[in-house]
């Protein structure tokens, strides 16, 4: 859930900036081309794809993983929040 909470933050930015997404990949562009974030754009994207491999492709993901992650996700989402005001 935390990470459909970033990508409705990254929506709402995107949006403000004049462009609408219509898949997670091009939130990944959007930071790297349009923001100038690349270490954000490389973040966002190794959490999207371990979110695809869960949701899509049954991967498990350890407990020690799952800490990291939601780490990672907690710390760009805030990141995100910084750029909304």
């Amino acid at each position: 859930m935390l990470y459909d909470a970033l990508r409705e933050y990254l929506e709402a930015l995107s949006i403000m900036n004049g462009y609408k997404m219509y898949n997670h990949e091009c939130y990944s562009a959007f930071l790297k081309e349009i923001l100038n974030k690349q270490t954000e754009a490389e973040t966002f994207d190794k959490v999207r794809k371990i979110r695809n491999s869960l949701n899509y492709y049954g991967k498990k993901v350890d407990a020690q993983e799952s800490k990291e992650v939601i780490k990672i996700i907690k710390t760009l989402l805030t990141e995100v929040k910084g750029w909304l005001k």
